[in-house]
């Protein structure tokens, strides 16, 4: 039944990319400040998200993401994100990498404040980055995506 609730606006996660790379690394590093941000939001099938996306033209990338499990359906709120790198100078991937928000999963329903991921720099330029809401098990693997990127 949970799964025709949420056909509409949930689809199954798209996989990562067909080789695995190891893109971001965690940093103490706040919010890089006079770099160009945004947030991106959404809110569906109880799970709500935020995610700043702070970048330079040069291809230096920071992301942190906070979630809220906002609903009894069993599953976890969680944070995937899709982004396109270039490991040569001037050579982009061609294809998209998806990757969950490391540390963005809430599994307690009803508490007011989020759960943070860590603070995330890429190793590699990248660009186009983009979140989704997610439902995942408690150990964070993933069950279905919203089908919008944001």
């Amino acid at each position: 039944m949970l799964a025709v609730a949420f056909s509409a606006v949930l689809i199954a996660t798209t996989p990562a990319s067909a080789h695995s790379t190891n893109d971001w690394v965690k940093t103490t590093q706040g919010a890089p400040a006079g770099w160009a941000h945004r947030t991106a939001k959404s809110y569906v099938g109880g799970v709500q998200q935020e995610t700043d996306i702070y970048w330079q033209d040069n291809g230096e990338v920071w992301v942190q993401s906070r979630v809220w499990d906002r609903s009894t359906d069993g599953y976890c709120a969680t944070v995937q994100i899709r982004y396109e790198i270039s490991e040569s100078p001037g050579q982009w991937a061609g294809h998209w990498h998806y990757r969950p928000v490391g540390g963005a999963l809430d599994c307690a329903l009803g508490e007011s404040i989020p759960q943070y991921s860590a603070n995330w720099m890429a190793r590699y330029p990248t660009r186009k980055v983009a979140a989704r809401a997610c439902h995942a098990d408690p150990k964070g693997e993933i069950v279905e995506c919203e089908g919008t990127w944001h």
